[in-house]
């Protein structure tokens, strides 16, 4: 049996740079940098490794550096070689329609980007199958501007009450838009949401991480208890009240004050949240 050619399907708003669809806005750094193909991509060694636990051996992520015009930019670079059968099926179920990781994340980036949702930027993609089996595919994205919210909150300290008020309306808003427009990020904790606080607070947000989006066509409220409850579980308390997460799902919800329904969604967050917590001290004991 053998490999079909490296494949890069065409997207709109995108070049071809032999087997990758690239941004046009980052196609010449890539070039001078002769990032230009899968090969390339894959030869890449003189990042900076970012691994985490729990991290598959098939997936290997990578922050690189190249200069541009204006100054260095900073890419990140996500590698993915012989992902496990099981693990294809568990993303081709997310309905983005992609045969490989890559194509994957890229699709949800483009997606959400049109329905209005302010996520990463996609750079390039590309990938390499056989018959339909993916052997090997990678991802570049743009470094997203300012900090993790995660990151934010190890700093903030009683004294930026102001701007984490204005956060929760902000964050609501976000994540209410993702949800409504049928997309459901499954990894929602404080890590994957930056903030830039250069930006004014309604534009300050950027979702990240899309690998795991998933956009399905029932059972939404298992997913929405999903997202809220990995928001709440990775919240501090020592910065954010009860009141707050309650003002918070009102916004979500877009509502005055909290029906019975909106009661019961609380509690079901406040259940699989505490599932959650179990979960980490069991990983971590």
């Amino acid at each position: 049996m053998h490999a079909n050619p490296t494949h890069s399907p065409k997207h709109a708003d995108t070049v071809a740079l032999h087997d990758l669809s690239v941004h046009p806005a980052h196609a010449d750094v890539l070039r001078t940098a002769r990032l230009d193909s899968l090969d390339a991509l894959f030869a890449v060694q003189d990042g900076q490794a970012l691994s985490k636990p729990g991290l598959d051996p098939w997936r290997t992520r990578m922050r690189v550096a190249l200069p541009g015009p204006s100054g260095e930019t900073v890419y990140f670079l996500k590698r993915f070689e012989h992902p496990p059968s099981h693990s294809l099926r568990a993303m081709r179920r997310s309905r983005s329609g992609a045969r490989s990781f890559a194509f994957n994340e890229w699709t949800w980036v483009q997606r959400l980007t049109t329905a209005g949702i302010p996520c990463l930027q996609g750079v390039a993609v590309g990938e390499k199958l056989r018959r339909s089996r993916e052997i090997r595919s990678a991802l570049l994205t743009a470094q997203v501007p300012g900090e993790s919210l995660e990151s934010w909150c190890k700093r903030w300290t009683y004294q930026d009450r102001p701007t984490l008020r204005a956060l929760i309306p902000a964050t609501a808003a976000l994540v209410s838009r993702l949800h409504r427009a049928g997309y459901f990020h499954r990894d929602l904790y404080l890590c994957h949401i930056f903030f830039d606080s250069d930006r004014p607070i309604d534009d300050a947000l950027r979702l990240i991480d899309l690998q795991r989006v998933i956009q399905p066509t029932w059972r939404r409220g298992r997913w929405v208890v999903k997202d809220l409850a990995a928001l709440n579980y990775s919240t501090p308390t020592s910065l954010v009240s009860r009141a707050d997460r309650v003002r918070f799902l009102r916004l979500y919800l877009g509502v005055m004050k909290l029906g019975g329904s909106g009661k019961s969604l609380a509690y079901r967050v406040l259940g699989k949240t505490a599932s959650i917590a179990a979960r980490d001290r069991k990983r971590s004991s």
